[in-house]
């Protein structure tokens, strides 16, 4: 499937909202801007993004890695995280990092990451918010040096 990956901005807020609630991963909220956050569209309609936040000056943080169910394994998640990653790694980061369900394990490992318990993360990715957040205790951390 031929994919183009697309910056979002505040004219795709709703729809970048719809398909992360769809997933069930929460969405951005009124006062946060949509930066560093990208999407791709299929026939007019947002099909699946990924953003991304920077920690301090060597951390980057995968956030809002959705696909719409009936088009994954097509490759563009993959993409998507190879984009975020290249730009993380432009950006001066050392570490990319991320929270998952454990059903995704697989998925990230193929790709690089490796799970880690919260209490031994690097030092300059423990006090992350997502990583620190009740919200988030369920998911996995996960984390790769970028090279």
């Amino acid at each position: 499937m031929d994919i183009k990956i697309v910056k979002a901005d505040e004219r795709h807020r709703k729809d970048i909202n719809r398909l992360m609630r769809g997933a069930g991963i929460g969405c951005f909220g009124k006062d946060e801007p949509i930066k560093n956050c990208w999407f791709v569209r299929r026939g007019g309609r947002v099909i699946a993004c990924a953003s991304l936040d920077f920690h301090g000056a060597d951390v980057a943080v995968l956030r809002g890695i959705v696909v719409e169910r009936e088009l994954r394994h097509h490759g563009i998640g993959s993409r998507l995280i190879a984009h975020r990653m290249k730009v993380a790694k432009e950006r001066g980061a050392k570490i990319l990092a991320l929270a998952t369900m454990y059903y995704l394990f697989r998925f990230y490992k193929k790709r690089g990451f490796r799970t880690c318990p919260r209490l031994s993360l690097p030092e300059s990715i423990k006090n992350y918010w997502m990583f620190t957040a009740k919200r988030y205790k369920k998911c996995a951390v996960m984390y790769q040096y970028l090279s």
